[in-house]
C-alpha cells in the first residue's frame, strides 16, 4: 500500500510538473503577444484604423442609397448631397473610432476645421459650379428636377453626382 501511495505521489509530482511548464509556456506566449498588439497599435495612425477600401466602399454606397431614398421623396435633397458627399468623405477621413474619447474630440476638431463658413463657403460655391456645369439648370432651371430624378433612377453602379 505505501509503494501504491508513492507511485501516487510520484505521478502527481509529475503532473504537476508538466502543469508548471505548460503555464510558462502560456505566459511566455502572452507575453509575445501582448508585445506584438502593442507594435501593431503603435503602427495605427492617430484617428484610428485606415478604413479598408471595402469599407469605405461600403460607406460609399451606403450613402447613395441613403441620397437617392431621399431625393426621390425630395429632388432638393441631391443638391444638398453634392455639399455634404465631400463633408462624408472628410470626415471619415479625419474622426477616430479607435476610442469614445477620440471619437469626441477627434469629432469636434473635425466640426471647427471643416464646418467653418472659411471652409464651408468655397465647399458651396464648388458643389454649385459642379451642379450649372453638370446639368442643364442654367438653360433649363425648370427641368432640373426631371434631371435629377433621372440621374437619382439611372441603374445600379452608375454614378449619379456630378463628376
Amino acid at each position: 500500500m505505501l509503494q501504491k501511495g508513492a507511485e501516487y505521489i510520484q505521478q502527481l509530482k509529475s503532473e504537476r510538473q508538466q502543469l508548471t511548464e505548460e503555464a510558462e509556456k502560456l505566459r511566455s506566449q502572452i507575453e509575445n503577444l501582448s508585445f506584438e498588439i502593442s507594435n501593431a497599435q503603435a503602427q495605427l495612425p492617430a484617428t484610428g484604423a485606415p478604413m479598408t477600401h471595402a469599407r469605405y466602399s461600403k460607406l460609399k454606397e451606403m450613402f447613395s442609397a441613403y441620397v437617392k431614398e431621399q431625393t426621390l421623396a425630395n429632388w432638393k435633397f441631391w443638391i444638398f448631397s453634392l455639399i455634404t458627399e465631400p463633408l462624408l468623405e472628410s470626415y471619415n477621413n479625419s474622426v477616430s473610432t479607435s476610442s469614445v474619447d477620440d471619437l469626441c474630440r477627434s469629432s469636434l476638431a473635425w466640426l471647427d476645421q471643416q464646418c467653418s463658413l472659411n471652409t464651408l463657403r468655397p465647399l458651396v460655391s464648388s458643389s454649385m459650379r459642379k451642379l450649372s456645369t453638370t446639368t442643364n439648370v442654367l438653360a433649363n432651371p425648370e427641368g432640373l428636377p426631371e434631371e435629377v430624378f433621372r440621374r437619382v433612377t439611372k441603374q445600379e453602379g452608375e454614378r449619379f453626382y456630378p463628376r
